[in-house]
């Protein structure tokens, strides 16, 4: 399978200097994204975000295939990439691709992660039901029910991995979602298009459960918010060993981390180093 990786611009710079970002924010979430944080940082670089490719769960390809995809535009921009930067989720793939960077480049990039979290089952039930309330409107109550109770049988059944979860979860979401649609009225170009981006999502997810964060981790800056139940804050009493290098920890929850002017100044102030 072709994999297309694309990066979006978030600001432009004269500097050879790159950073890239690295969330998936193409579920209209309420978190603020890279884009607002980067707007607040007076830093003389270029910043890039990830656009993951489009990918179904199930698809057969595995994460460092998927993670491999990310590589080619940066190494054809040619610019000297000196800080990856992940959210969440996305931590684990900044991680990685800080490593095969380091691989690479005389000097390897700088890595700051918010909020950082290894992806669980747990955390895609959570995920997932965010998606699906943004969708509910067009849902019948059965919709509904039908979509609750497989997130909880398949959740519950012994021995079910982060990977078959996603994929029967899509499987089973869907079919339903695209009965909703049609009963909608909705352009089915817009519904596959709204699809796409929730089977995007779920593959971003699922697949960086294949990786193993902490010893990248362990080399990073971590942005902690308030929240207790998001990033360290969760991981403080379970995690192996030390978490990360350095623990930079605000009052602002997990939802402000990247609408804070301290915090910008803070991660300005870690990537001139």
């Amino acid at each position: 399978m072709n994999l297309v990786t694309n990066w979006t611009t978030l600001k432009e710079s004269d500097s050879a200097d790159l950073v890239l970002c690295v969330d998936f924010t193409g579920t209209g979430r309420a978190e603020a994204g890279f884009s607002t944080l980067v707007a607040r940082m007076d830093l003389d670089a270029t910043f890039w975000h990830v656009d993951p490719p489009g990918l179904a769960p199930g698809s057969g390809v595995d994460g460092p295939g998927y993670l491999g995809s990310w590589l080619p535009p940066i190494m054809a921009g040619g610019r000297n990439v000196t800080a990856v930067l992940g959210y969440c989720v996305g931590a684990v793939y900044a991680g990685e691709l800080a490593t095969r960077l380091a691989e690479v480049q005389e000097r390897a990039p700088a890595l700051v992660v918010f909020d950082p979290e290894p992806i669980t089952l747990e955390n895609i039930y959570f995920q997932f039901g965010k998606v699906f309330d943004i969708l509910s409107s067009i849902l019948t109550p059965e919709d509904v029910v039908a979509t609750q109770e497989a997130m909880d049988r398949l959740i519950g059944q012994e021995g079910v991995t982060v990977g078959r979860y996603a994929d029967h979860l899509y499987g089973t979401f869907s079919q339903i979602a695209h009965n909703a649609f049609e009963r909608a009225g909705l352009d089915m170009e817009y519904a596959e298009e709204m699809l796409g981006t929730f089977s995007a999502f779920l593959s971003y997810m699922s697949l960086a459960d294949q990786f193993d964060p902490w010893g990248n981790w362990r080399k990073a800056v971590a942005v902690s918010s308030s929240t207790p139940h998001n990033g360290l804050n969760r991981l403080r009493d379970t995690a192996p060993g030390p978490l990360v290098a350095e623990e930079l920890r605000f009052e602002e929850t997990h939802a402000e981390l990247f609408r804070s002017d301290e915090i910008a100044r803070a991660v300005t102030k870690v990537l001139e180093r």
